[in-house]
């Protein structure tokens, strides 16, 4: 004999799961952007450490390219605000409308402080009208 399984949403412990889903805060995770400026400010504390002769000599022991390491060390040249606020900032789980691509592009083609605090008040003001 076979059985035959009807979900039936619309009951009582439907709407009620439904009601708690909406009050439970939803997670949210670190941007993948702030994770890459965090390993910078590591590598960073590494190398004044002496851990690493030069970006070259970093980029051998962990197996990056050298073009990859100074993606990475150019990311500390964002204006300490930006910097911050880039590492507070939490998504919810597949959402990435900032790439590191599109930071340097977007803000980092300046390195004029106040330049790219304005640039990045755009970006935000993108970022939040998508999500």
């Amino acid at each position: 004999m076979t059985d035959v399984i009807i979900a039936f949403k619309g009951g009582r412990a439907w709407r009620e799961h439904q009601q708690a889903e909406r009050r439970a805060p939803s997670r949210r995770y670190p941007a993948r952007i702030a994770r890459q400026i965090a390993l910078a400010h590591a590598l960073r504390r590494r190398l004044e450490r002496g851990e690493f002769a030069d970006f070259a000599d970093m980029a051998r022991q962990l197996g990056f390219t050298r073009a990859r390491v100074t993606q990475l060390m150019d990311l500390l040249l964002l204006a300490p605000e930006v910097q911050e606020e880039i590492l507070f900032l939490e998504l919810p789980p597949g959402a990435q409308p900032v790439s590191e691509r599109g930071l340097r592009e977007a803000v980092l083609g300046t390195i004029d402080w106040q330049e790219q605090r304005r640039r990045w008040g755009e970006l935000k003001r993108e970022i939040n009208a998508s999500t």
